[in-house]
């Protein structure tokens, strides 16, 4: 019955006051919040209702809701809950706030979604609008089985497989919406589902915290939290256990399938979605030999740069009269202007051969498709103060445009290495439960 300890019971129905697709969105969002709070399956079917005085009750009914859905995927530019996209960002993020965003992540497995939503479409509500970790997985599970099918059986003419334009069109609402947190929930977890989709099941979390990924994904409808919390340092997590046996075997594990975020990049000025899709070029970089190859060349340019420095003070003027050309013209991202004395004393050589010889380290002793280079980048970026020459050649390197600061190379960086090694502490646990 109804007491004061048990309340009056659950809700009956829940309603808006108009039609506008802000206020059904978010009657959506409200229905599997509400689900998630009070646990119950009931709240997952509760109706839903517009209630004026000109209409009186109308229901969205399940059609209703279905081209609802179809006109979010399809036509309507992806939107955050604007009640608190402003305390959800990369610089301020409220951990009450967080938790509501959380609690709202729409399901892609109903019955409306699958019915009515191709994959692709799914995949542009789970970046626009957010969605839960299982229902995403699943349907990037589905996307690589359909993959799976399409290379033993017919030849593709496309060099795209399905999870990765899914992925991709994923991120373009992502962008749409500008909403980091679904842009990095959906990178993560194609990390692990393009290369190891069979063992989904049983993802481990990579440490006690949850720190650097995924939370412990369940059945038993608890809160997702593949995006609660920031980009760890994956350094301090996974890197640095790797002379220990149990992940020393899995550092060579190669990075997923590139994916291609060039446009993506160019759309956006936002810093968390930077981080985002340069963590994606940095994995690219990597999986397609565009760093290696980039890296000799870096180093073969460095060497003459410090050659002739070395021999020519005049050379070095008109080293920095060309950085200080290509700063103001490109609008290269510079925390400050070369400086001056910098190319008059030996300061310039001497951080140039510096970075020289740990890109040479790095040459020497990584695997280009493992860790172990992302942890190299992460030493030698977190060792800069104010480069010019040294920033440009990382980006190059790793396939940036110039707006790419150290802070953004920063974060690429940490985030592409917290994709691998997730992906690295899941198999160690899977090998370890089997």
């Amino acid at each position: 019955g109804r007491t004061l300890k048990k309340g009056v019971g659950l809700p009956v129905a829940l309603f808006v006051r108009s039609a506008t697709y802000g206020h059904l969105i978010s009657l959506l969002r409200t229905r599997a919040r509400s689900s998630n709070i009070l646990r119950n399956e009931v709240m997952k079917d509760i109706p839903l209702l517009l209630i004026t005085p000109q209409i009186g009750v109308r229901v969205l009914t399940k059609k209703m809701e279905q081209e609802l859905l179809k006109i979010a995927a399809r036509d309507l530019n992806p939107f955050q809950n604007l009640s608190i996209a402003h305390k959800t960002t990369l610089e301020n993020t409220s951990e009450q706030q967080m938790q509501q965003k959380i609690e709202e992540l729409l399901d892609l497995d109903t019955d409306n979604m699958r019915q009515m939503l191709t994959p692709e479409e799914r995949g542009r509500i789970a970046g626009g609008f957010g969605a839960t970790d299982e229902s995403t997985i699943a349907l990037l599970m589905e996307a690589k089985r359909k993959d799976s099918v399409t290379d033993s059986g017919v030849t593709s003419h496309n060099d795209q497989s399905n999870l990765q334009d899914i992925v991709n069109d994923g991120l373009a609402a992502a962008v749409r919406s500008s909403d980091y947190h679904t842009a990095r929930q959906l990178l993560i977890l194609y990390s692990i589902v393009a290369t190891q989709s069979d063992e989904i099941d049983n993802l481990q979390e990579p440490d006690a915290n949850g720190k650097n990924g995924l939370g412990r994904i369940n059945k038993s409808g608890d809160v997702s939290r593949s995006f609660h919390t920031e980009t760890g340092n994956f350094s301090d997590s996974i890197v640095k256990k790797e002379g220990s046996g149990e992940l020393q075997k899995h550092q060579i594990m190669p990075p997923p399938p590139p994916l291609d975020t060039d446009r993506l990049r160019s759309a956006t000025n936002s810093d968390g979605l930077l981080a985002v899709l340069g963590a994606a070029q940095v994995l690219r970089a990597m999986k397609d030999g565009g760093a290696e190859k980039r890296v000799y060349e870096c180093v073969s340019a460095i060497d003459e740069w410090i050659e002739h420095g070395q021999n020519s003070i005049a050379f070095r003027l008109s080293s920095w009269r060309d950085q200080l050309a290509a700063q103001a013209d490109l609008k290269i991202a510079m925390a400050h202007d070369s400086s001056f004395m910098a190319f008059i004393s030996n300061k310039a050589i001497t951080n140039r051969k510096l970075f020289a010889r740990k890109l040479k380290d790095a040459v020497t002793t990584t695997n280009f498709q493992s860790l172990t280079f992302l942890k190299a980048i992460c030493e030698i970026v977190s060792k800069m103060h104010n480069p010019c020459l040294r920033l440009e050649l990382l980006q190059f390197i790793l396939g940036l445009d110039n707006r790419f600061s150290v802070a953004h190379l920063a974060r690429s960086v940490e985030l592409a290495g917290s994709c691998l090694s997730i992906r690295v502490a899941s198999i160690a646990g899977i090998e370890e439960s089997s």
